[in-house]
């Protein structure tokens, strides 16, 4: 039978929150303000020991590594497969959503689109040139088929009310058509656009390169500019655009301006807060 001194001893013992047994050892864990055996502080979802790892996670009950608590409870999920990103995985972002290098691919053909390619984009769907281009004609054929009305205006409305679409790659855009004069000398007296207004304009480039008094009118409203600011940045996107026509002896649709080239830098997610 132990002694009294021995009773004393065991009840003074701390209790493993892994096992439920005594901890007789002279080394224990502290995590989550509670005693662990140095074998029994384990993953709940993969077993991995947790003693030589330098975080671990606690939530609903559960002990986490990082991969596994990133997988469960990520605040970025992927916008295609809606599933988690860990912290030390490779992203791709495009406008206000993050993608895994994977799910990055055409909505239509599903392939995945390499670095220097264009894309574009509606809601969180990702579609390379070609499908993207496609679907462009395909709006623009049904809306020949609607109704009455001025066609042109209603692309363009379509144009504007659809050029969040056409934001793109964060970390890769195309050059902006602006700022400098046909002989390449920087003007004495310069414009910032605004990320909105610069699609805005640019994705009515892709319909008219050269609007009239109305349209401009309407761009003015929608963007905030001047008319007049309006038709010095659409006389230096026509000239770009015939340069680039002149410099690669072959015509470029105008759409292609639209689409987005992927940066060949894909980002780091930021872990997320515990």
């Amino acid at each position: 039978m132990p002694s009294a001194d021995q009773m004393n001893q065991l009840d003074k013992c701390t209790m493993c929150a892994g096992c439920g047994t005594r901890i007789l050892e002279r080394f224990y864990l502290l995590a989550v303000d509670r005693e662990w055996h140095i074998d029994c502080l384990k993953c709940s979802e993969c077993d991995l020991r947790l003693d030589n790892e330098l975080t671990c996670f606690s939530r609903d009950g559960l002990i986490l590594c990082r991969d596994d608590y990133y997988k469960r409870f990520s605040i970025k999920k992927c916008s295609s497969c809606s599933q988690g990103i860990s912290s030390k995985e490779l992203v791709m972002r495009a406008r206000d959503h993050v993608y895994h290098i994977g799910c990055f691919a055409c909505d239509r053909c599903k392939r995945m689109l390499a670095t220097g390619e264009y894309f574009g984009m509606r809601g969180m769907r990702i579609y390379c040139k070609e499908d993207y281009e496609e679907l462009l004609r395909e709006e623009s054929h049904s809306g020949k088929n609607t109704g009455k009305g001025r066609p042109r205006k209603r692309r363009l409305a379509a144009a504007l009310d659809s050029v969040s679409a056409l934001s793109g790659f964060t970390l890769g855009s195309p050059d902006d058509l602006n700022g400098v004069t046909s002989d390449g000398r920087p003007k004495r007296v310069r414009t910032s656009f605004k990320h909105h207004q610069l699609r805005a304009m640019k994705a009515y480039f892709a319909i008219n390169h050269n609007p009239d008094a109305k349209d401009l009118k309407q761009l003015s409203q929608k963007t905030g500019l001047t008319k007049r600011v309006l038709q010095v940045w659409f006389q230096n996107a026509r000239a770009k655009f015939r340069r680039t026509v002149c410099n690669s002896q072959s015509p470029l649709s105008p759409s292609c301006e639209q689409l987005t080239p992927v940066s060949g830098n894909p980002g780091t997610e930021t872990p997320a807060a515990v």
